[in-house]
């Protein structure tokens, strides 16, 4: 009789406290959000979900996948119980801050992004930045989002720098089939408690990567912006005189801006050129990159000499921006 006793107490007293959380929970003023019923959404609520098509709101689930060939279209569209603003205030509450000091910083949440995470075999890859641009009625109103990691073309839709990165990693890339993992994080900007939000959706599927992993040319080196042969020869020429030891490791380069600035000094006398450009590089180790640099081709009086790489940190007040890795399949693509 008092084991009957004490375990309605204990119903009641969780029944209580349920109760109570519910009321509090209540009194979060949370943003008015867009209201979902179509099944796409009702079935995959905290999902992130895969497809190689163009991944509408209501694409039929049959058109969803579990497996995805390493090169092929893909888009991901996650869907959330809330929107990411509403979801971050509501980990808050759970975090056990009221909800009184939630609602006196709603406007913080109105700055909510989110960003999107990719892992390979549960190591972590890369994620969006959070310098994206988003309406404020999608971060706080809209229970889903979508991201293009690849959609075939030149164009760099949100999502693609993820594959990009995926690209570069070469260490995991290995044939065979792997794990392939996204999450979808809120993120608070100007956010100083430093509270870790946790994700909101998240998806898993099989990738398999072929020995020869398919990649077009915008996942590779940039566009030559001139057509100019000479040069580019005295650009290679400059940077391997640079490298020297590791002179075999330039390939080849490009003149990806059309800027050429003319450096004066006293009396309006011309000094040099100067200008960037990037210069493709490989090593014996099957690594490939490209980096840029400065060059300046001098004046002397009479004519411009070849080009050397400069000994300035900037042209016309602009740094030379940063190379990147890029996949061993890329070289094809040099000419």
């Amino acid at each position: 009789m008092k084991k009957i006793i004490l375990l309605a107490f204990i119903t009641f007293s969780v029944s209580i406290q349920a109760q109570s959380k519910d009321n509090a929970r209540a009194k979060l003023e949370l943003f008015p959000e867009e209201k979902l019923d179509f099944p796409q959404y009702q079935n995959n609520i905290a999902k992130v979900c895969f497809s190689n098509e163009d991944f509408s709101r209501t694409l039929p689930e049959n058109k969803y996948i579990k497996t995805y060939n390493l090169g092929d279209n893909l888009s991901v569209r996650a869907f959330m119980a809330n929107s990411p603003a509403n979801s971050a205030m509501l980990q808050l509450f759970e975090s056990g801050i009221k909800p009184k000091e939630i609602n006196g910083n709603k406007s913080t949440f109105e700055r909510c992004k989110v960003a999107f995470i990719l892992y390979v075999d549960e190591n972590m890859v890369s994620g969006t930045s959070h310098a994206e641009t988003f309406e404020r009625e999608d971060m706080t109103g809209l229970p889903t989002m979508r991201a293009e990691l690849n959609d075939g073309t030149e164009k760099n839709f949100f999502g693609e720098s993820m594959y990009r990165k995926l690209l570069e990693r070469q260490d995991l890339l290995t044939p065979g089939t792997h794990k392939l993992k996204i999450e979808l994080v809120p993120v608070i900007m100007g956010d100083a408690t430093g509270f870790e939000y946790k994700p909101i959706a998240v998806g898993e599927i099989d990738m398999v990567v072929p020995k020869e992993i398919k990649v077009t040319a915008a996942d590779c080196f940039p566009k030559s912006a001139m057509n100019d042969p000479k040069l580019e020869a005295e650009v290679l020429k400059a940077c391997k005189n640079y490298f020297k030891e590791n002179a075999g490791n330039a390939v080849k380069a490009i003149l990806a801006f059309e800027d050429i600035y003319i450096v004066r000094g006293d009396y309006n006398a011309i000094i040099k050129k100067s200008f960037i450009a990037a210069i493709a590089c490989k090593n014996s180790k099957g690594e490939v990159w490209y980096d840029y640099y400065i060059f300046d081709k001098m004046y002397d009086g009479s004519k411009y000499l070849p080009a050397k790489v400069s000994s300035e940190a900037t042209v016309n007040g602009r740094f030379a921006p940063d190379g990147k890795k890029v996949n061993a399949g890329c070289l094809k693509f040099l000419k």
